[in-house]
């Protein structure tokens, strides 16, 4: 959660094993009509989560956990931005911030003048509730709520949040980079821009702004746009492109499988339309230090978020064979996956494997060539895939999209491969049918997923005169549904 004006501070140590975000505001800052009505829906979302949980049901369970969040981050803002500025200190949230940054617990941290929210990490027997007195003993000008918001974070997540607060406080540090070096060509963007139908007084997402191509589109038919990239230079390039168009313009350090929750934070409830482009680069598949292609040697790494805790290089060297093995076969669909985790384990054993062109090589002794795709092209797709969680952030910003979107708003997503457009396919199709029927059921039911309608029915794909101009665009596929 943030304020008009916040303090923002992130720990070079990364997260290990489960972490915690606390969100505390200053009591007199809420209403009790507001906490009662937040406390009653919580109650009731705590409710379903447990019939979720014991009858196994892991993806409701993971949906409403989100929504929990959200709730919690929407119920708290619009009361705590419009509280009396005259109210709250600066000072006291530095004080806050002196006594966080003391202890070893804290990994991130981002203070408004009425609130804190924190991310922390245990440190030998000390709890939650012990590190909150020692807060609230050094803060003694402030009267926390009585219960914060505590939400527990995986070591992925926690690195995540770590990552977007180091984002927005080290931005002015980030190398240049400009639109000449951070060369991409955006595929299908006459289409998708027209999809999303942009104009003056509108409000679009570009939750993958990447180079700024499509945001440019969008900026250009006098749209306002929030553009969400993890990769910093990616964002770099694109204020450097786009520095034209002031503050139409709002570029957000993260992953947008957070892109609802990021958004809400800034004070944006609904917009009017929504793009992700799915996938990697060229930027990022050319620059031989990132690590994401067999074509040029550089160290094994394939993070899009330089800062994410996990890289290609420690899946490979630690990843039980079992585990490499599934890997490959869930996200690269490759026939050979087990006989080459079973290559790879063999190999490491002898000396780590750092490098892409050492991996490759390694995949090409198991797998003869055949035609013009190199042996190794499904298993780094794979790897790419797992090591950014890629199919992960798509579900959730999949699952959370449309509560984003105004009524009439859009949705538009390109894939690039058939695990995520069957995604895609799968869940717009869901929330765009009426009725659903099952072979048990007498007749068919109202879909309580409903509410949206297919734009196109089926995707759109490059033209020949862009497939001759960027033959990487040859399996692009553009999806588009408008909510009802």
């Amino acid at each position: 959660m943030s304020c008009p004006k916040s303090i923002t501070r992130a720990s070079a140590k990364p997260p290990q094993g489960t972490c915690y975000r606390v969100l505390m505001w200053e009591e007199s800052a809420l209403s009790p009509e507001t906490l009662r009505g937040w406390e009653q829906q919580r109650r009731e979302l705590l409710g379903r989560m447990r019939d979720a949980g014991s009858k196994g049901a892991r993806g409701l369970l993971s949906r409403l956990e989100k929504e929990l969040n959200g709730l919690t981050v929407s119920m708290l803002e619009a009361p705590l931005a419009q509280a009396p500025r005259a109210a709250f200190s600066f000072a006291r949230a530095e004080a806050l911030g002196e006594a966080l940054q003391a202890h070893d617990a804290v990994l991130a941290y981002r203070l408004g003048a009425a609130t804190a929210e924190v991310l922390m990490q245990m440190v030998g027997e000390e709890s939650v509730a012990d590190m909150l007195e020692r807060w609230q003993a050094a803060t003694p000008g402030i009267v926390w709520c009585r219960q914060p918001y505590v939400q527990a974070m995986s070591a992925a997540e926690g690195a995540q949040w770590q990552a977007a607060c180091r984002g927005e406080e080290e931005e002015a540090d980030t190398p240049e980079y400009t639109p000449e070096n951070f060369h991409h060509i955006t595929v299908l963007l006459k289409e998708a821009v027209e999809a999303l139908q942009p104009a003056e007084g509108k409000v679009m997402v570009d939750a993958t702004l990447g180079g700024g191509g499509h945001t440019e589109q969008l900026l250009q038919a006098g749209a306002e746009v929030w553009g969400i990239d993890q990769d910093p230079a990616a964002r770099a390039a694109a204020k450097a492109r786009l520095t034209q168009y002031g503050d139409r313009l709002h570029v957000v350090a993260g992953n947008f499988r957070n892109a609802v929750e990021m958004l809400q934070q800034r004070g944006v409830e609904q917009v009017d339309g929504l793009l992700a482009d799915i996938g990697i680069s060229s930027p990022q598949v050319d620059c031989a230090e990132r690590g994401f292609s067999f074509l040029h040697e550089g160290p094994l790494d394939m993070r899009m978020n330089p800062s994410s805790p996990r890289s290609a290089a420690d899946i490979v060297n630690t990843a039980p064979e079992s585990e490499l093995a599934d890997i490959l076969w869930q996200y690269g669909e490759e026939r050979a996956s087990r006989a080459i985790a079973r290559r790879i384990v063999q190999e490491r054993a002898k000396a780590p494997i750092t490098t892409t062109t050492q991996l490759a090589d390694i995949i090409a002794g198991v797998l003869p060539r055949k035609g013009k795709q190199h042996p190794a092209t499904r298993s780094f797709q794979a790897l790419r895939i797992a090591v950014n969680d890629e199919l992960g952030a798509l579900e959730a910003l999949l699952e959370s999209g449309l509560s984003l979107l105004k009524s009439g708003g859009r949705f538009a997503v390109i894939t690039f491969h058939s695990l995520e457009d069957r995604a895609v396919k799968r869940y717009f199709e869901h929330v765009c049918k009426p009725e659903i029927d099952r072979p048990e059921w007498p007749a068919p039911r109202p879909n309580p997923a409903y509410a949206a309608r297919l734009v196109y029915r089926k995707p759109l794909s490059p033209s020949e005169a862009e497939l001759a101009a960027n033959p990487r665009s040859r399996s692009a596929k553009l999806r588009v549904i408008e909510k009802l």
